[in-house]
C-alpha cells in the first residue's frame, strides 16, 4: 500500500481531459452536462483535506475545482457518464472513506480515497484513487478494496474521451467481443451492452 504521496499526472492534464468531456457532454448530451455541480471552492477542498489528514491528487483537486462531482440524478443513470461511473462530490468522497475506513481498516491505504460511484443517489461501489501514486484501484461496501495500480484518473478521463468522440481506446470492447459502449439516450451518455439493453431509446455514437 502506498504511504507516500509522490508526483503524479500533470494536474492541468486532467482538468484539461474533464472540460473537453464536459463540453461534449454540453453539446450532445445536455441532460448529463445538467448533472454536473458547480467547482468546489478552495475553502472546501482545504477543509476535506484537513479532514483526511493528506493532500489531494493535484488532477482530482482540479477538477473538482471545474466540478464537484455529480448531482442527484433522479435515478436515471444520466450521471454515470464515466463508463457507467460517476464522480463523487469530495465531501461525499471523504464521507464514504471514513466507512471503508471503519469497515476495512487493515486493507484500506492511509492515502486512498473513493473516486466514482456506479450509483449517484446510494453509492455502493466504485474506483478508488491513491493520492499518493494517483493510480485507480476499485471500492465496494461489501468487499476488500482492490489496490490502486491500474490507469490514473487522467488517463481515465482521456479514455472516456476517446471512447465518445472516436469509437476507440481502452474501454472499448475488442472486436468481436460484447461490452459496454457509449450511446445517447434521451440526451444522456449511457454506456451499456448493445446485446443487453436496459436504458430505452438508445444508440450507440459509434
Amino acid at each position: 500500500m502506498s504511504d507516500q504521496q509522490d508526483v503524479g499526472d500533470d494536474p492541468g492534464r486532467a482538468v484539461a481531459l474533464w472540460r473537453e468531456l464536459t463540453a461534449w457532454l454540453v453539446d450532445r448530451a445536455p441532460v448529463s452536462a445538467t448533472c454536473l455541480r458547480p467547482g468546489a471552492g478552495e475553502e472546501a477542498l482545504a477543509r476535506v483535506e484537513a479532514r483526511m489528514g493528506f493532500a489531494l491528487d493535484p488532477g482530482l483537486r482540479a477538477v473538482w475545482a471545474a466540478n464537484d462531482g455529480i448531482a442527484d440524478d433522479a435515478d436515471s443513470g444520466a450521471g454515470l457518464f464515466l463508463d457507467q461511473h460517476a464522480l463523487l462530490p469530495a465531501a461525499t468522497a471523504a464521507d464514504i472513506r471514513d466507512d471503508l475506513c471503519d469497515s476495512f481498516d487493515e486493507d484500506w491505504g492511509r492515502l486512498w480515497l473513493p473516486l466514482t460511484t456506479n450509483e449517484v443517489n446510494e453509492p455502493w461501489m466504485g474506483s478508488t484513487i491513491d493520492c499518493g501514486s494517483g493510480r485507480l484501484g476499485a471500492w465496494s461496501m461489501e468487499d476488500a478494496p482492490e489496490e490502486p495500480g491500474g490507469m490514473s484518473f487522467a488517463d481515465l478521463l482521456a479514455a472516456v474521451v476517446e471512447a465518445v468522440k472516436d469509437g476507440r481506446g481502452a474501454l472499448m470492447p475488442s472486436p468481436g467481443r460484447s461490452g459496454t459502449v457509449p450511446g445517447l439516450a434521451d440526451g444522456a451518455l449511457v454506456w451499456q451492452d448493445p446485446t443487453e439493453l436496459l436504458v430505452a431509446n438508445w444508440a450507440p455514437l459509434h
